[in-house]
């Protein structure tokens, strides 16, 4: 009995008979891009879907070495170790690229090829290529978000370490001396009295800055903190900074030159730069012996002021300079009248310094000193 025409099965065979181009048009509309290569990697087949994919047609991209020509130079060596594993191996393999598209941008791309070599109807390497570009971006964004959760751990953790530890020190130092105070009074004791006043008002001051910090460096962490830049004098701000340091190099016998250009215009935040200025050279002079010297000077280079804070105090290892400016590695070295820090400082440095699309490093030899340079655009 004959099957009614509705249910008869349909048989690939068929197919094939009824219409060869069936593969062409598959080829030609596929989201993947068909490939063949001979031996010396040259590209003597590609199918159509590379105009949508490459934006060049097929016959830019055949008779040529694509490997030299159009891969991107960082992936090209690892595309031929593939095609080379694949034709002397005879492995099936995989690897991803960038391959240039004929707007001028980078494709990436996956490859998964198979040695078809001794097929006496294909002899060539078979390429499946996939566009696996916006992969690379989720991937990408993955990346940074990972990194970003990393980095708000690490400032979490060392926000708590600053309250926990670092401002508890000077406040337990002024609770303590002024307890022996009021006890001296009382006693009509009065030798000694001015000493502790003196560590009290210290303990203070190295409080109040370190809050002054911490508040500053918490607004930028959360956005808060307004970025207004303006026309400034560099020259001018860093003889007013140096001027505030005054009476602390005085009782340090450290002298502070400055070798700044009188006039260089800037176009910076004003609260920014003196809150970088004061922050390098309370630094500065935190870690230098009595009798030495700071410099400090400021030059234009090219479109951007380069300032630098040079110090001949205790300078760092090598392995503790890479730790600067980073929250997940926190760094801090007493200074040599036994004065204390958090890194926090540098910290703020670099966001503020960041904020104006500048550069701050350091250059530093441990017992040499140590010199840290920073970047503003000129007006």
């Amino acid at each position: 009995m004959d099957e009614a025409p509705g249910n008869k099965k349909t048989n690939i065979n068929d197919i094939l008979k009824i219409d060869d181009g069936i593969f062409h048009h598959l080829i030609k509309n596929s989201f993947d891009l068909l490939v063949l290569l001979d031996t010396k990697g040259n590209q003597i087949y590609v199918s159509d879907s590379c105009e949508k994919i490459l934006g060049y047609k097929p016959e830019e991209l055949t008779n040529i070495p694509v490997i030299e020509g159009f891969l991107h130079p960082d992936d090209q060596q690892k595309a031929i170790e593939g095609l080379q594993d694949i034709i002397y191996n005879n492995n099936n393999g995989g690897t991803q690229y960038r391959h240039k598209h004929k707007n001028g941008g980078w494709v990436y791309l996956e490859a998964f090829g198979t040695n078809q070599l001794d097929n006496p109807q294909i002899k060539s390497i078979v390429l499946n290529v996939r566009d696996i570009s916006e992969r690379k971006k989720a991937e990408e964004a993955l990346r940074k978000s990972e990194a970003s959760l990393k980095e708000l751990n690490a400032t979490k953790d060392r926000f708590f370490s600053i309250i926990g530890h670092d401002l508890r020190s000077p406040f337990s130092s002024i609770v303590g001396f002024t307890d022996l105070l009021i006890a001296q009074i009382r006693e009509k004791d009065y030798g000694g009295i001015e000493d502790y006043a003196r560590i009290i008002q210290k303990s203070s001051q190295q409080a109040m800055d370190l809050l002054s910090n911490l508040l500053e460096w918490s607004r930028a962490q959360s956005g808060r903190i307004d970025f207004v830049p303006e026309y400034l004098e560099l020259g001018k701000m860093i003889r007013q900074t140096i001027d505030l340091f005054k009476n602390t190099a005085t009782r340090k016998s450290i002298k502070v030159l400055n070798k700044s250009k009188n006039f260089l215009p800037i176009w910076a935040d004003k609260h920014m730069v003196e809150s970088v200025l004061r922050n390098l050279i309370s630094n500065s002079l935190k870690f230098s012996p009595p009798e030495s010297v700071i410099t400090i000077s400021a030059r234009g280079l090219e479109n951007k002021a380069l300032v630098s804070v040079a110090d001949k105090g205790v300078g760092m290892k090598k392995e503790d300079l890479g730790k600067l400016f980073k929250i997940e590695q926190p760094h801090s070295t007493r200074g040599t009248k036994n004065e204390t820090g958090t890194g926090l400082g540098l910290l703020l440095c670099k966001d503020f310094v960041k904020m104006h699309k500048g550069q701050i490093w350091a250059e530093s030899e441990e017992g040499k000193g140590s010199t840290f340079f920073f970047t503003l655009p000129l007006a």
